[in-house]
Order: structure tokens, then C-alpha cells, then sequence
């Protein structure tokens, strides 16, 4: 796991707001932000299951599908998309299959679960479920400690 620059801090701290804004859209807090390879920011992404109810709308499948949409899936190959959360294994698969080279995470699933009220939780964490995957993709997490998890406490609030 390589050290986190000021640039990738950054971004991370970006999720977490994005989160912040899902959750006071009455979505559960989680955001993403997808990077090119040369670092240019592609999209953002905000969880809105609730408020679509499409149970893909997550937040890390929000920013690939609207980078997609957009004509430029071919971007986030070799990119890094840095996420609120730790992402589940739908979302893990879904960046391995956009050609990610590496997600970054702010807090871990361990952490946010237990926080969170319902839903359901996977056994297999993000980088096991990248880690099965034929091609390499760097997966770096959880960081930010008690930033990363106080968008989960503040959503537990409501």
C-alpha cells in the first residue's frame, strides 16, 4: 500500500463531503470520486438509492456510469477512484471491470457497519474481492480515521 499525497487526501476528503451531501439527500452516506490517470477529476458520484430506488446506484457505480454516459469510460482505465467508504463487492467488481488501477478508501466496512442500521454485509472485504480479479488493481484503506467515519455517525443521528 503506497503512501497517500496531499493530492490523494484530497480527493478522499472530497467523498466524505460528497457522502455528507447524499445523506442529507436521505441516501446513506457514501461518495466517490473517479480520477484519470493523469490525476484530472472525472466525475463524482453520491449514493442515491433511496432516492432513485435502484439498488446500483451506489455511490462508486454512480461516478463510472456517469463517466460512461459522458463518453469517457476509456478514462477511468489506469485511474484511481477514491471512495467515502470502503466499497462492497458489486462496486469492487464494477471498477475492476472499468479498468480502475486503484481504489483508495477513507473508512472500512468494519467500521461503518456496525454504525449503520440495516442492509445487508458481505463477508469478503474490497481488496479480496479485487485480489480475485485476473488483472492488478491497488487498493488502499481505510484512512482518515475518525473523519472518514463521522459522515456514518452523523447519518446514524437521523
Amino acid at each position: 500500500m503506497s503512501e497517500l499525497t496531499e493530492i490523494d487526501l484530497a480527493h478522499l476528503r472530497r467523498a466524505i463531503d460528497l457522502a455528507g451531501h447524499a445523506n442529507a439527500l436521505g441516501d446513506k452516506p457514501f461518495g466517490a470520486v473517479a480520477v484519470t490517470a493523469d490525476g484530472t477529476v472525472l466525475t463524482e458520484g453520491v449514493n442515491a438509492v433511496h432516492t432513485t430506488g435502484d439498488v446500483t446506484t451506489h455511490a462508486e457505480l454512480v461516478a463510472i456510469t456517469l463517466a460512461s454516459a459522458a463518453g469517457r469510460a476509456g478514462d477511468l482505465r489506469g485511474g484511481t477512484v477514491y471512495a467515502s467508504g470502503e466499497p462492497c463487492p458489486m462496486c469492487a467488481a464494477a471498477m475492476v471491470w472499468a479498468g480502475v488501477g486503484r481504489i483508495v478508501f477513507a473508512a472500512a466496512a468494519a467500521e461503518f457497519g456496525p454504525i449503520l442500521p440495516g442492509g445487508p454485509r458481505f463477508a469478503l472485504t474490497c481488496a479480496e474481492v479485487v485480489a480475485s480479479a485476473s488483472v492488478p488493481v491497488e487498493v488502499s484503506g481505510p484512512h482518515l480515521g475518525e473523519e472518514a467515519l463521522a459522515v456514518f455517525r452523523a447519518a446514524a443521528q437521523h
